[in-house]
Order: structure tokens, then sequence, then C-alpha cells
């Protein structure tokens, strides 16, 4: 209920109502603002009053007068406060004090000229939902919010989860998604500027593995899910927009100390073992100090900040059986030190081993400084520096199906340098206008432990003996070498940006207008595989003298003795199973193959929010982008060339090339976007109720990455000379086809240097998409409780797939009506070997894959358009605002969300690998990746002096999740598209309907066939899908309960003024009580085919046309998430001084 308070005053006297509210409806700026209409006691408009708007720490006054219908408005003012409004009539003069304002939003102040009495009614209780501005989808986050709620890795997405339609789908790697949207399609601004990862190299959104500007240094935050601001610009997925702190009138100052290491965590559990260990050693800490203050009192202030940070938390938790890591990888360690051996004696190299390099450590330094300038009232301006330093490891090559040695190891240098410059100015009471720049440079460049190729030995079939149960008998490596992708990558950006907007009140009419304008130079180095790449496994073989034991005509029926002997052999005799080298072409060099050209945007928007009256308010306006790119990719006329399909009949290969032209960018391309939303409050309702919604079409970024593909990939620059076991060309098996010198590498005899090329198609856009949504909210009769109902709709316009042109024509349609790429052989049920319910393609059989493809190329992708793939997201909550120190939420939302592609790559190729399909190419919406079907989030915030002046806080955060979504595939490659793991199972009708065979049954024994059955009909995903092709991501991980609390406490100084606080950050709490709580299990990403589980292999098809089944032993697991202690408990603990 709204308390009220009556002042008897002597004379004429103001009757104020005060109403302050979050309104997610502004735009990404980084100021506030306050307005609200003023009338006399008979309701009439009061013109001419005088408001005054004081932020009483600094000293920054704004002046405005109310027009002719009583409405004032004053923008650009410092989130925050505490700020005293002063209206002035007629001599007579009325206060509010402690007036706090939120970041992008409008407090809203009414009053209402009375006689003798002054009602006013307070905001302690008010809830922050009613207001006339809040029209979208989002959620403020002040900075109580953030002093309150827990957050171990200190960075924003851990306080935007509290948005309900934000899900936190990774926690390893901070990835977010917002509506079942891809986490590459959010922004994240501070101060206006951009520091999300806009390049998309990094599935967290953040170009560093810290977020660049410390969390100690911001002042508040907003989420918008669906704004419909006309200054809104850039992502499709939401917007996490902050802003950092400024100095004031008053000299303060602090230090603080964050600390965690491996005793305040839970320990690892190993499922296949059953057993828990210590978590591994690490330490993080975090070390920072600040100031702020007046250079000139009530003129000039700065604030700055210096932070340090340190963590060894980067290990790998895999290792090689018997290594008592927390995940365990079916290899021996005696074939490793074999692998050393071999590597050291036979070619002079030291490999490496598993064990991490002393020392090694993440480090972050981040320095800000940050300036605000009073030039006079009517103008205001500030300018922000800020820079992030890091270096990060990373021991690629450790997995559940791998280990890598340190050969592989890295350390990935980061920069990112920003300023930011803006000016506020208020011509008239009804004219104000914002001018902005910023300049973003951002480097990443890594420092590779060795220069040389990159190399796996490959084990399949049987495990050691000493392996323990349940592990995966799948293919298992030893990565050594440089990391594939670290051959040559180097990243610079350089982007630039310009504001300027105006606000003009007009009556009843705010309108807003402006330009912005974006410049993003791009270098991009990424040259895969330049030094050099090899795969050695079992290779077939009947000659008695291939192997210094003799023939092994079947790896897949051989000893586990026997396959391990066979690949370390092979490696020591340098006879790989494939081998591939990225190089120049005759007349190019490497360089040629360098991304380098700029993207621009340019943005005009127009908009007017129109005050119908006290009850109604409308916004309605249009954008306008325009893409413009300088520069483009190197002509491939080949290429270009009309496209002659392959003939399956005759075995004739496509030729020619495929009609597209490669130099194709958007530039040019622009598009128009209508935005309009509302909000109708009822003003007979007993307590506040009102309605809100809108739509709108919204422009957003494709990563850069994926625009830099065509430029890199040119395939005029570069060519890939390879051989495989499968492919087209075969390795030579008589040896010496190995050398670690990347500058001499193998040539292949009768290899033909294939080109990879990279298309976008020539509609193709930027990614769009259309919003909508509708809300009522009410205030219920108890304690100020808010309940809240919302739908949320959105619809891609422009979405993002990606096709491969150069898979080559289907060679036949399989039973399902799938298309198939092998050749005869890859097709027969000869060309398979069998073992522990484990199929191989036998190598000797000449199985070729994509058989009818044109071989002048290797991959040839095409990134284009599509309008499939949607979003239906129903949310409802119940709230408490913050009251007398304390506060709560509660929310439910469902979400059914769709994609064509997850799109879970940098890499053109990497993205179409990466999803599960019935057709390679297919264009078919399915359910997202990044879609949590059921959440309930909840928060509460304490906050009480049980000491005089000194606070205590509690913060509880709890979510519980569905689990993400994954897909069943079967194992290997069944269609011949060169890809293992990305092809949607069959389910039979029923069993034995004899629709498939089952590899080792009989007419009399179907024991294969039973167990099988036995595992569809043990999962839903499985058994709806009968007599069908299961649906991507149909299945579900488990449901995922989660609590995170903070408790502080403040404490006496040693001096006067000054003071401490001690905080405890708690990380999955309830795993603290019980280890079994607060676990996190998913079903690990696939290279190819993304979240997928697989228990089938596919050996080929039998005279009857059927699929010939082989039933695995076990079902692949889902693992537990636990890399970085996503599974466990964690405290961590944080002093701060203050004074």
């Amino acid at each position: 209920m709204i308390t009220q308070q009556q002042i008897r005053l002597t004379k004429l006297a103001l009757a104020l109502s005060v109403a302050l509210a979050a309104s997610p409806s502004f735009a990404q700026n980084t100021t506030s603002a306050v307005g609200g209409r003023i009338s006399n006691v008979s309701g009439q408009p009061a013109a001419g009053a005088q408001v005054q708007i004081l932020h009483t720490e600094s000293g920054s006054v704004s002046n405005v007068v109310t027009d002719a219908e009583g409405r004032y408005v004053a923008r650009g003012l410092r989130v925050g406060g505490p700020y005293t409004i002063t209206i002035t009539k007629d001599g007579i003069t009325q206060t509010r004090n402690n007036v706090f304002l939120d970041l992008a939003q409008t407090a809203e102040v009414d009053a209402t000229l009375g006689v003798q009495t002054v009602t006013i009614a307070g905001t302690a209780s008010r809830s922050e939902v009613f207001t006339s501005n809040n029209m979208g989808a989002g959620t403020a986050i002040s900075n109580t919010q953030l002093q309150t709620q827990a957050s171990i890795q200190r960075n924003l997405q851990d306080y935007a989860r509290a948005d309900p339609r934000v899900s936190q789908t990774d926690k390893d790697r901070g990835e977010i998604s917002v509506a079942g949207q891809n986490s590459r399609y959010n922004s994240t601004t501070i101060d206006g500027v951009a520091i999300n990862d806009t390049f998309g190299l990094e599935a967290n959104g953040s170009p560093t593995a810290r977020q660049p500007i410390s969390i100690e240094a911001i002042q508040s935050v907003q989420v918008n899910v669906a704004n419909y601001d006309v200054t809104q610009k850039g992502y499709t997925g939401a917007n996490i927009n902050a802003v950092t702190k400024s100095g004031t009138n008053t000299y303060k100052g602090g230090v603080y100390y964050v600390y965690r290491n491996d005793n305040l965590s839970g320990d690892r559990y190993n499922p296949i073992t059953d057993v828990y260990t210590d978590a591994p050693k690490s330490k993080e800490t975090t070390k920072g100090v600040w100031a702020s203050g007046p250079l000139i009192q009530d003129k000039l202030f700065i604030y700055a900040l210096a932070e340090n940070f340190e963590s060894s938390r980067s290990s790998p938790e895999f290792g090689a059986i018997g290594s008592g890591a927390g995940t365990t990888v079916g290899i021996s360690q005696s074939s490793i030190s074999e692998a050393q051996r071999i590597a050291q004696q036979t070619y002079g190299v030291d490999i490496g081993s598993t064990a991490v390099p002393t020392g090694s450590m993440l480090t972050s330094k981040e320095r800000l400084v940050k300036f605000d300038w009073n030039i006079t009232d009517e103008h205001r301006a500030n300018l922000r520096y800020a820079k992030t330093e890091q270096g990060e490891p990373f021991y690629p090559g450790f997995s559940a199906t791998g280990v890598g040695l340190s050969s592989s190891f890295y350390n990935q240098g980061k920069s990112i340098e920003t300023t930011v410059a803006q000016l506020f100015s208020d011509w008239t009471p009804n004219f104000s206008t914002e001018l902005k720049f910023s300049n973003r440079d951002y480097d990443s460049v890594p420092v590779n432990a060795t220069r040389t190729p990159s190399m796996a030995l490959q084990f399949s079939g049987a495990l050691p003996a000493d392996a323990p149960s349940g592990l995966s008998t799948a293919n298992r490596n030893i990565n050594f070498g440089t990391e594939f992708s670290r051959h040559n990558n180097v990243l610079r950006n350089k982007t630039k940006d310009l504001y300027a907007g105006a606000n003009w009140i007009v009556g009843d009419h705010e309108m807003k207008f402006g330009a912005d304008y974006t410049k993003n130079d791009v270098y991009n180095a990424f040259l895969q595989g330049i030094n050099g790449s090899y795969t050695y496994a079992c290779l077939d073989s009947a000659d008695a003298n291939f192997y210094s034991f003799g023939a092994l005509p079947s790896c897949a029926r051989a000893t586990n003795a026997q396959v391990q002997q066979a690949v370390l052999e092979n490696f020591r005799r340098g006879r790989p199973l494939s081998y591939s080298q990225q190089r120049a072409l005759p007349g190019a060099s490497l360089n040629d193959a360098v991304a380098e050209f700029s993207t621009k945007n340019t943005g005009l928007f127009l908009q007017d929010t129109w005050t119908v009256n006290d009850q109604l308010t409308l916004t309605y306006g249009v954008r306008y982008d325009r893409n413009d790119v300088g520069g483009r990719p190197l002509a491939n006329i080949a290429a270009g060339q009309p496209l002659v399909a392959g003939n399956p009949a005759t075995g004739a290969r496509q030729s020619g090339g495929f009609g597209l032209d490669n130099t194709r960018t958007i530039d040019g391309t622009d598009l128009i976007q209508p935005r309009f939303g509302f909000n109708y409050r009822f003003d007979k309702s007993p307590r506040p109720t009102q309605i809100r919604g809108g739509f709108g079409l919204f422009q957003g970024a494709a990563a850069t990455v994926w625009m830099s593909n065509p430029f890199s990939g040119t395939g005029v620059a570069t060519a890939t000379i390879s051989c495989s076991g499968t492919g087209a060309t075969r390795c030579p098996t008589t040896g010496g086809l190995t050398s670690f010198n990347p500058d001499a590498q193998p040539a292949i005899s009768g290899a033909i240097p294939a080109a990879d090329v990279n298309f976008l198609d020539p509609s193709f856009r930027q990614p769009s998409i259309w919003k909508t949504n509708l809300a009522f909210d009410t205030e219920l009769p108890w304690y100020g409780l808010v309940f809240g109902a919302e739908a949320l709709y959105t619809k891609n316009k422009n979405g993002i797939y990606y096709e491969h042109l150069n898979l080559g024509a289907a060679t036949r349609n399989g039973s399902d009506g799938r298309p198939l790429f092998w050749n005869a052989a890859g097709l027969s049920t000869a060309c398979y070997g069998v073992s522990n319910n484990t199929a191989n393609i036998i190598t000797s059989c000449g199985a070729v894959n994509r058989s009818l493809n044109n071989r002048s190329f290797g991959n040839v992708l095409v990134a284009r358009d599509t309008d499939k793939g949607d979003a239906k997201v129903l949310t409802m909550s119940l709230s408490q605002p913050m009251t007398k120190g304390f506060g709560w939420s509660v929310a439910y939302t469902y979400t059914d969300a769709t994609e064509v592609s997850p799109l879970t790559s940098s890499v053109a190729n990497s993205n179409f690998n990466g999803r599960s399909s019935f057709n390679p190419n297919e264009e078919v919406a399915a359910t997202s990746s990044y879609a949590i079907k059921n959440r309930v989030n909840a928060l509460m915030n304490f906050q009480k002096k049980f000491f005089e002046g000194y606070n205590t806080r509690l913060g509880v955060f709890y979510e519980g999740r569905e689990g993400r979504p994954y897909s069943w595939t079967f194992n290997n490659d069944m269609n011949g598209d060169n890809l293992a793991g990305n092809d949607l199972m069959y389910i039979p009708t029923a069993f034995g309907s004899n629709e498939v065979a089952f590899a080792g049954d009989t007419a009399t024994n179907r024991a294969n066939e039973q167990r099988f059955w036995d595992v569809v009909n043990a999962n839903k995903g499985l058994s709806k899908a009968a007599g069908g092709v299961v649906k991507r991501n149909n299945s579900t991980a488990e449901w995922v309960n989660t609590f995170d609390v903070r408790i502080s406490q403040e404490i006496p100084g040693i001096f006067a003024r000054n003071k401490a606080t001690f905080s405890l950050d708690f990380m999955n709490f309830g795993n603290l009580l019980n280890k079994k709580w607060g676990r996190t299990e998913e079903i690990s990403f696939q290279g190819s085919g993304g979240q997928a589980r697989s228990f089938v292999d596919v050996a080929g098809i039998d005279a009857q046309g059927r699929y010939v089944y082989v039933v695995r032993n076990d079902v692949e697991r889902q693992d537990l998430k636990q890399a970085k202690g996503e599974s466990q408990w964690a405290i961590q603990a944080t002093l701060r001084y203050e004074f």
C-alpha cells in the first residue's frame, strides 16, 4: 500500500504525488531522466512552474519549465542520486529529497497544486513497474542489487539472469541466451560502448575471459529484451546496458581484495568410477583500488580504478586411465609414454606431457579513469578511458574423448582499450541534445608453446584391460603439436562510434530524432592447418609384413593391445590415416588469405512519444540502418562458373563452379524498422494496474567473423592438399609421410589442391527479427505485491544458416528418404567391420564419401538468409518491491523457440558441421539449441542495520531450469557427407517390424534389436519418433537446481568515517549442503552434430535396402559439467575498506 504523510502548511502549498518506476523503454544510453505533469487543484495544467533537479553529491543542476500542458522532462541526468527536486509556482516552493534515478529510465514526479495540505505518496513501497513509459520487456538492476546479489565470476551475466527470460546456458563459458536466441546475438554496452565480442569468437559474448570493465566500477545495469526505442540497435537477442560510477564533491576511496582457492570448492565427482576427489589445486585473487572526488568543487570530478586478477583455475579435468582426473578418457598412460618416446627418438621432438606447466596463470589488468564536468547548468560532459590486458593459458585437446600434451598448449594474449566522450546540452526547457564519440581498440594474439603440425593418435574399439567400466569405445585421441586453429591466428579490431540525438517537447508530444554511425576496421589472419595436420590410427592390412606383429585385416575386430601397437607403429613409420595442409597457391601468398576490411553502419531515427492522457501513452517511430563494407574478397572466377551437376547413374562427378560471386558482401544493404509501444493505466482501479506492449523490427549484427569468412576463404589465395582413408585421395601406406617441420611438409602424389570457398548469398542481410510483447501488471491487495503476466513473440525476418555446395549429388536415397553420398563400396555391408558392438570402415575396401563432389574444391559454404525460426515466451511473476530493507521476486518462464542453424562457431565450415540434420543442406526450423523450455528464477534482497550505521546484507538467487536440448544421431558417418555424428536417427515402427537389420541378430535371436528397443522405450525423445526420423533437439538434459548466496557485513574502520565490508559469496549453495545437489549434466557438444547423443552405428545397407544397425554396448552418457566447478559449491571471500 502507498504510505501517505500529511504536512500542514500555513499558506498555499503543493500536493506532490511521486512515482518512481523502472522503464525499460529507453536507449542504450548512459543517463537517466525525470519528468511528470503539474496541475492545479481542478486538474488543469499548471504552465510555467519552475522545476529544479539537483544532484546533491555533485552540485549538478537541471532547470526546466512546465509547458502549456503542465509537462516537463529533464534528460541527460546522472544515474543514481540522491536528487533534490524543487517545484516553484507563484512564490511557493516545495522540495522532494532523496530521489534516486535508474539507468536509461524516467522517474515520474507529478504534482498537484493544492491549498493547506500536502499529500506525498512515497516510493518506499511503490512498485517500480507502474510508469507510463514501461512498454517493452526488460529488467532494471540497481546498485543495491549489485551489492547484494552473489557473483563469483564478477560479471554482468550473473546479474542479467535476474531477468526471467535470460538463461545462463553454459556457466563454464559464461554463455547466456535470451528467448532461445544464439548468445552471439546479444550485445553488452558500458557507457554506451560495446564491450562484447563483436567479432564473434567467444560464445560468452565477452572479448576477454574477465569482463573488460570491473563490476566494482559499475553503477547500474539494465537488460533490454524488447525495447521499442528507436535508438536501440545492434542486437536481436538482448542488450545488457551498464554505466560506470562518477566522482562527487566528497573525496572517497577504497581498496578491495577477493580470494578463493581449491579449499573453498566442493569435491569433483567421477560418474564412471563413482569416486569423489579433491578439487584441483587452484587460487584466484583480485586486488583493486579506487578513488573519486572533486577536482573543482561543483564543477569537475574524477573517478579512477585499478584492478589486477590472477587465476590458476584453468587446469583441465580430463586424464588417462589411472590419472585420477575428474573425467577418465579411455587411453592408457603407456600409450602416452610410448608416443613421447617415438617423437623424441624418431623425430627428435619433445611433444610434452599432460601436466600443466608450473606457474600457468590467467592474468588480467584493468585500468579506468572517468571525468565529469558540469560546464554550466545547461551543459554537462564526461570522458571515460579504460584498458584491459589479459593473458590466458589454454590446454586444447582435453575432452571426454581425448587428452592433450603440452606441445599444443598456448597463451592467448588480449587487450581492449576504450574511450568515450559525451556532451549533454539543455538549450531550452523543451529542447535538449546529446553528442557522443567513442573509440575501441581490440587485439587478440596467441603465443604457442611450439611451432609444429597438429597431430593426433586415434584409438578406437576395445578399451585397455584396466579401464573402468562405462567408458566409451568411440574414437579417443592423444593430441599434440600446435593447435590446428593457432597456426596463424591474429585479430585486430578498431571501432569508432558517433551519436547525435535530440529531444524536443511540443505539448503532449516528445520528439526524438538523430543519427548514429559505426565504423569497424578488421584485420583477421585465420589460417588453419598451414603447419600441416596428421591423424594416426589403426590401418587394416592383410599384408603379413605391414606390421611388426603381422597382418591385421580388421582393426574393428582387433584387441586393444593390437590397436594400440598398430597406432603407435604407424606414427613411428609415418603412415597417417589422414594428412592435410593449407598452402598458398601459385602466384599468391598466405597473406592474401588474411581478412582485412571495414564495416560501416549509418543509422537515422525519428520517434514521437505521445501522452494522449493520464492513462494512455503511445510511442511510435522508425529507424533506418544502412550497411557499407570497405574492401572486397579476391575474386574466384572458377568458383563463379555455372555448376554442372554430377550423375549418379554414370558416376560422373560434379564439375564447373557454383554460380555465385564470392566477392559479394553486405555493402549497400539497408533496413527500415518501424517500432511502436503503448502503456495504458487503469485510473479507476483501486490499485495500480496497467496493460503494456508493442512491436518492432530490429536489425542486429552478425558476428563480424562470419562476414570475414569470404575474405579469408576465397579459394584463390590458398588451397588444401589432403589424403585420407575414405576420401578420393588415399594416404600412401609405404611410410615416411611425416614431418614435424612446418616449412617442409610432404607433398601427396596425385592429390589435387582443394580450394575452400566461402560465399554470401546474393540476398544475404544482417540478421533482423520482429519482436512483439503484451503484458498485464497489477498491484495485489496484500503487502504491495505485484503480479505480472507477459507474452513475448519473436519471428526471424533475416536469420542465418549455411549450405554446403560441394557435397556432390546424392548417389541414392535411404529407406527413410534421406540423401546418401557414399559410393557403392561405402554403402556395402562388406565394407564394415563390427567388433565389440562398434562398426568401423575397413579402410582397404574403397569407400569414398562425397563421392560425386568436385575434387577441385574442398569445403564450399554459402551463408544464406532464412525467415524460419521464432520464439513464443510466456512469463508470470510475483514480486514484493524493496520495502524497509526487504524485497523479493519469483518468476516462471515457458519458452518454445526454433531455429534453422545454431551457429555455434566462428568458422563457416564448423557452423555447417555443428548441426544435426536429416539432409545436411535442409532449411528446416527445429527446437533451438539454446532454448530452456521451463525456467523458474527467484531472488531475495535483505538489508538491515543490526549495528548502528553498519549494514548487514543478504542476497539469494535461485534458478531451476530444464536442461539444454540435444539430438539423437547415429554415431558414425551414415550418409557419407564426411561428418560423423550429425545424422538424425531413424526409429523403426516397432519391434520386429523388419524395417532395419540388426547386426549380429538371427531369425531366432533378436538380442541386439531388444537392446535397441530397451533404449528407445526408456527415452521419450526416441519412443515418440517411432516410425520416422527423430527431430533435432527433441530431448533435454536433466533438470538443474542451483542457489547462489551472498552475505555481507559492514564493520567500523580504523579511522573515523571509514568502514570495512566483509562478504562471502556462495555459488551452488545446495551442493554445499548435499554433494548430490546442484549438479549440471548435459550432452557434450560434438564437432559435428552439435549437442548430440548416440548408441547406434550404421554398417551399410543390406540387399533388401535396409540400414544395418550396430547397437553399441552403452548409450553415450550425459557429462557432468565441472571443468570450472559448475556442479560444485564454491565460496569466495571479499574484503573492502572504504575511506
